[in-house]
């Protein structure tokens, strides 16, 4: 292990990056497992219908109303809302499992989990938002970025495993019970952490001085108001699209050909390219290339393997397409944090980081929507025709992203040194 390769690994072990980490994975994998539990539970009471549409709105509110409670933080400071929304949120999933397990109209359970997710804090971004205040150089806060994305894509293996052990050996409704037990105690843990190791400022962040229209964009829009923040979004909406297709397109067009073996299989094909992709971004001197011109690369090297899905009728065709296509997912959600990092401002930091997630999810549930109606009418060869046409605008979006530009040596108003430099052109010191 070369001293260069040991520093980052000590950084990534040692306190604090090390347990918050640890942390992280756990936060993710519970509350992916709670919906997968939930909805098994409400289909075990009510039927496949109105669990469907309990599951549903609740992964429409998420992804709608996310960046909305990272503008909470920004504008409130974490110190103060963190608090409030972890406890709302507790007690509000809590009262949720009771309503399943005590049989109550299931109505109630639908307003009781839209509540939970309005009000549960958005961890992910929040956590996303304070690396840059854990670490001092680039080449850590791409590691401790890298082994964040790796984790979470790692614990969207590890939730429909650990869902379905819970379920095989509880059964539905006890196993979304413990599935709810073990989310509350990661929320209760997270904001002990943040507390401990200082992630939740007393005050918020201090805008930057702004006039006119500038100001009154930032007060509606947030990050949205900066024009590289939305190009950072782009490639997330391609990505969204394509994986919201694709995961109704491969249990549909595998069981229409009898092959429903392949389901997991193939679901899974794209995350485990992004585990692989992950790992070699960490390990690959990416940090030698300007970080737009890697972002364009890497939506690029995502969108083309899809462009051919036209012709991917046989099923290990298409699982070999979701594989490489994987293989830039991780290292995309990767850069587009570190490009954030790098343009987004302290006042905005957090809901720019919520972002992410939202404009992948919204696209995801869209484009689920317009799969599943062609997809009913077996129209699979359309439904591939609208997904090849999704991953060309992908193509077109690469080329469209912005051109890296000289960096800067600005350091932020904070006085903490820079993690990485707060330009449009992030270099690595090697």
């Amino acid at each position: 292990m070369t001293p260069k390769t040991h520093g980052i690994f000590a950084v990534l072990v040692h306190r604090p990056v090390g347990p918050l980490l640890v942390l992280a994975f756990a936060a993710r994998t519970s509350a992916a497992v709670l919906p997968i539990a939930l909805l098994l539970a409400l289909a075990d009471r009510y039927g496949y219908g109105r669990a469907a549409l309990v599951g549903g709105s609740t992964t429409l509110v998420l992804a709608l109303l996310v960046p909305l409670r990272g503008r909470l933080l920004d504008r409130a400071g974490h110190r103060h809302a963190l608090p409030v929304m972890g406890a709302c949120a507790m007690v509000l999933t809590a009262t949720a499992a009771v309503s399943v397990a005590a049989r109550w109209p299931w109505w109630t359970t639908l307003l009781f989990v839209l509540a939970a997710n309005m009000s549960s804090p958005p961890l992910n971004a929040a956590l996303r938002a304070s690396w840059r205040h854990l670490v001092t150089s680039p080449q850590d806060l791409k590691a401790v970025h890298s082994a964040d994305s790796i984790l979470e894509e790692a614990g969207f293996v590890a939730a429909p495993l650990t869902a379905g052990a819970l379920i095989a050996l509880l059964g539905p409704v006890p196993a979304y019970e413990t599935a709810a037990a073990m989310f509350l105690v990661v929320i209760a843990l997270y904001l002990t952490a943040a507390r401990a190791y200082g992630l939740t400022p007393t005050r918020a962040s201090a805008a930057p001085v702004r006039t006119g229209t500038a100001r009154h964009a930032h007060q509606w829009l947030g990050p949205l108001a900066q024009p590289r923040i939305v190009m950072i979004m782009l490639p997330l909406l391609v990505m969204g699209c394509l994986f919201g297709g694709m995961g109704i397109y491969v249990p549909a067009y595998t069981q229409h050909e009898h092959a429903t073996a392949l389901i997991g299989p193939l679901l899974a094909a794209t995350s485990a390219g992004g585990v692989i992709g992950g790992l070699l971004y960490a390990v690959l001197p990416t940090n030698r290339l300007p970080l737009w011109t890697l972002y364009r690369l890497l939506t690029a090297g995502f969108a083309l393997p899809a462009c051919f899905l036209l012709l991917a009728r046989p099923p290990w065709a298409l699982g070999t397409l979701l594989l490489l296509s994987g293989l830039f997912v991780t290292p995309l959600f990767i850069s587009a944090f570190l490009l954030i990092d790098a343009h987004a401002t302290d006042d905005v930091r957090t809901e720019a980081n919520t972002w992410v997630g939202s404009s992948t999810d919204v696209c995801n549930g869209i484009t689920a929507i317009v799969i599943g109606a062609l997809t009913a009418q077996q129209h699979f060869t359309n439904a591939l025709t609208v997904l090849t046409g999704c991953a060309a605008f992908g193509l077109l979006t690469a080329a469209l992203l912005p051109a890296p530009t000289p960096p800067t040596t600005t350091q932020p108003a904070t006085g903490v040194p820079a993690p990485a430099t707060p330009a449009d052109d992030v270099q690595a010191h090697t």
